[in-house]
């Protein structure tokens, strides 16, 4: 047994001892380059120019004088007042006033006059403001829109097609302005054409005008006729 493992570790040492001679044969030496060596020309440069001579900065003008260094002089146009060079003793004692009159007395307001007693003529006639009764107010037909609880709101409208006339020319939509009369269900009835951008567009837009529907306009919360401006646009 220990010479088998003497017979292995002599031939592996010999398989190490092979391998790193091969190794050796396989190594490629670098070229390395030869250093060459010159000769450096040395350069010498002229000294620089000498710096032009500075100028002398001028002379400040003197600062302006203090407002304490200045003097007032006198006005001419003044006149000089005397004044008087006597002593005053301030702490003299004062006499009382006294006066032999009487105040005079406070101004006393008038009476009021009592109110003149009113005839019977005057005081029927009185009455009869104070109990005449209001004026009833006017009952309206027809309200307009801005007198309204709000805007009717469109539930339906008629159908119409495009005129080709107007296709024709280029044209793909226009405006109908009608100004319509609803009744208290809501429907619509043309008043007349207030506008319109071609005048081939009002019968079609008559036609959509005279299918629509509103909802009922309100006033104070009651169903009332109402008169509005209705804008119809037709496209291509």
């Amino acid at each position: 047994m220990n010479l088998r493992s003497t017979i292995i570790g002599i031939l592996a040492s010999a398989f190490l001892l092979a391998v790193l001679g091969l190794a050796r044969l396989f190594v490629v030496d670098p070229n390395v380059p030869d250093l060459e060596i010159r000769e450096i020309e040395t350069i010498v440069f002229e000294p620089p120019p000498p710096p032009p001579p500075q100028e002398t900065p001028p002379t400040a003008p003197p600062p302006p004088p203090a407002l304490t260094s200045v003097s007032s002089l006198p006005d001419p146009t003044r006149v000089p007042i005397p004044q008087a060079q006597v002593p005053m003793d301030i702490t003299a004692p004062v006499e009382n006033f006294f006066t032999d009159l009487a105040p005079a007395p406070l101004p006393v307001a008038p009476k009021p006059s009592p109110p003149r007693p009113r005839s019977s003529s005057e005081q029927l006639f009185k009455k009869e403001e104070n109990y005449r009764p209001a004026p009833t107010p006017v009952k309206k037909s027809i309200y307009d829109s801005s007198e309204l609880d709000g805007t009717p709101r469109l539930l339906r409208h008629g159908s119409a097609s495009f005129p080709s006339s107007l296709a024709r020319k280029g044209v793909r939509s226009g405006t109908v302005v009608f100004e319509v009369e609803l009744s208290t269900s809501g429907s619509v009835s043309i008043r007349r054409v207030v506008s319109s951008t071609h005048p081939e567009l009002v019968d079609p837009a008559r036609r959509v005008a005279s299918g629509a529907r509103f909802t009922q306009p309100m006033h104070n919360g009651k169903p009332v006729k109402a008169v509005m401006r209705w804008p119809i646009t037709i496209q291509k």
